[in-house]
């Protein structure tokens, strides 16, 4: 239960995201590319990536800190 409940909220908080954050923080965190593979794929530099990347994770540790506190 609690596992579902993890997962739809981080479900729900990556639709949150910019499409850019979002497809970065999937392709690195969860397809487990790195970002040489993901610039390829999208054209973009590394450090776009990595900037990308963070705005993702500071946005989902906020947005899911209820969640966490919660449990």
């Amino acid at each position: 239960m609690m596992r579902e409940a993890i997962t739809q909220g981080l479900l729900q908080a990556l639709d949150e995201l910019p499409k850019e954050q979002r497809d970065v923080f999937v392709m690195h965190e969860i397809e487990d590319k790195s970002f040489q593979e993901i610039a390829e794929i999208t054209g973009a530099n590394t450090n776009t990536l990595l900037s990308r990347k963070r705005y993702a994770v500071l946005y989902l540790r906020e947005r899911l800190q209820n969640l966490y506190n919660d449990l």
